[in-house]
């Protein structure tokens, strides 16, 4: 991976690390509202929270799909020799 594929996946990841913290935030704000501790409007604080994780969660998989499928079309260095055994072979393709 070249010096400038690897700055875009620290982006890509950093991105979905943020998404992810924004899912659990917004979870636990839904439940913290659902039980009432937070003391106004707490039904309509916790549907809007648990609507927004759930949009939330529905990006970041649409996201972390589409960041891996461009993380493994991502070749490995030209120098790097191939790792042995992984040429698509597999331990009872030998058979005569």
């Amino acid at each position: 991976m070249d010096e400038s594929a690897k700055q875009v996946f620290k982006m890509k990841f950093a991105k979905l690390t943020m998404v992810l913290n924004g899912i659990f935030l917004l979870a636990a704000l839904a439940i913290l509202a659902a039980f009432r501790v937070i003391p106004v409007y707490s039904y309509l604080i916790a549907g809007i929270c648990g609507a927004g994780a759930i949009v939330l969660a529905l990006y970041f998989r649409s996201a972390y799909r589409s960041d891996r499928k461009w993380l493994m079309a991502q070749g490995d260095e030209p120098g790097k020799p191939e790792q042995p055994g992984n040429a698509g072979e597999h331990k009872g393709d030998n058979d005569a």
